[in-house]
């Protein structure tokens, strides 16, 4: 298990190191309440009229995080839906404050 926990924190490393090209993007978008961290381990749209680049900036980090996730669960041999709730709540512990996290429910909350 403590393992499988330091391949979270691994990932997540990673996700910072891969994705430099974004990072401004991303942490404008994030401050910005227009995205936030769901509980899947994925970037949700909170904003009701997202625009064309925001929907390809979510889209484009979702797929570089599943392609980690995939590739992670497979080495911690946990399946990928675990791997990616483990991921979503190191995600939510590491998120800024004031930026936006899906709850239980699904709704968007500030943190």
């Amino acid at each position: 298990m403590l393992h499988a926990y330091k391949r979270v924190i691994w990932v997540m490393l990673l996700l910072l190191v891969s994705l430099p090209a974004w990072a401004l993007s991303l942490d404008q978008a994030k401050s910005q309440g227009l995205i936030g961290e769901q509980l899947n381990g994925y970037i949700g749209i909170v904003t009701t009229s997202p625009s064309g680049e925001l929907r390809s900036l979510v889209t484009d980090v979702n797929q570089q995080r599943q392609t980690l996730y995939q590739r992670s669960a497979q080495e911690a041999s946990v399946t990928l839906e675990v791997f990616e709730i483990r991921a979503g709540q190191r995600l939510q512990e590491r998120a800024k404050a004031g930026e936006y996290l899906q709850d239980q429910n699904g709704q968007w909350r500030r943190k």
